[in-house]
C-alpha cells in the first residue's frame, strides 16, 4: 500500500514537475514558487498510554511535502506521512500531517544542509482483523537533511524525521480504554527535492 501511494504520488509531481518548468524562470531567480519532495525510509514508531506496551515497532514508511519558497533560505509546506508494519498477524498504520519549515542556512556549498521543524498530527491504527485500537495526538516535529544536485532540477539526500503526538484517546473497537496517548514517529531515509 505505501510502495503504491510513493509511486503515485512520484508520477503526479513528475507531471507537475514540467508544467512548473515551462513557466517563466522569474520566480526561481527570486528564490519563491512552488517546491516539492519526497522521500522513503525505515520508520519506527512507538504508543505509550497507560495500557500499551509502548515498544518500538519498525516499519516502512513515506512522506511527501507540498509547498513553496518564501525566500532563498526558507521554504514552508504541508507534510504527509504514511508508515506501515505487519507483524504476528496484526497490521500497524500511522499517518502523519503536518506544517512544517524549511531553513537552509548555506546555499553557497554542497552538501546542502536544511533544518526543519513545524507541528504535526499524529494517527495510528492497530488492527489483527477483528479488534481495532486507534490513537492519535498533536505535537511537535524536528529533523535535518543533506542534499546534493542530481541533474538540474533535484536534489537528493539522507534526512531525519521525529514527530511526537500526544494528549489523544486511545480507543479499543471504538470506545474508549485509555486517555493521554502519545504518538511517537521516527523517520530515517532519503529524500528527492525540487531544486
Amino acid at each position: 500500500m505505501v510502495r503504491l501511494i510513493v509511486f503515485l504520488v512520484a508520477g503526479l509531481l513528475a507531471a507537475a514537475s514540467n508544467a512548473v518548468a515551462q513557466r517563466s524562470s522569474t520566480s526561481s531567480s527570486r528564490g519563491t514558487g512552488f517546491w516539492y519532495a519526497v522521500g522513503v525510509a525505515p520508520g519506527w514508531t512507538r504508543i505509550t498510554c497507560g495500557i500499551c506496551a509502548g515498544a518500538r515497532a519498525t516499519g516502512l514508511s513515506a512522506h511527501v511535502a507540498l509547498g513553496g519558497r518564501t525566500s532563498r533560505t526558507l521554504r514552508v509546506a504541508g507534510e504527509l506521512a504514511a508508515w506501515r508494519e505487519r507483524d504476528a498477524g496484526i497490521t500497524q498504520t500511522l499517518m502523519s500531517i503536518g506544517a512544517v519549515a524549511y531553513w537552509y542556512p548555506s546555499l553557497g556549498r554542497f552538501p546542502r544542509l536544511h533544518l526543519r521543524g513545524g507541528a504535526a498530527l499524529n494517527m495510528h491504527r492497530a488492527s489483527d482483523g477483528t479488534d481495532v485500537v486507534t490513537t492519535s495526538g498533536v505535537g511537535p516535529q524536528l529533523g535535518a537533511g543533506l542534499e546534493w544536485p542530481v541533474g538540474r532540477s533535484w536534489l537528493l539526500g539522507p534526512f531525519f524525521h521525529y514527530s511526537i503526538g500526544a494528549g489523544g484517546d486511545v480507543t479499543f473497537n471504538g470506545g474508549q480504554a485509555s486517555s493521554s496517548g502519545t504518538v511517537s514517529f521516527l523517520q530515517l531515509g532519503i529524500s528527492l527535492a525540487q531544486r
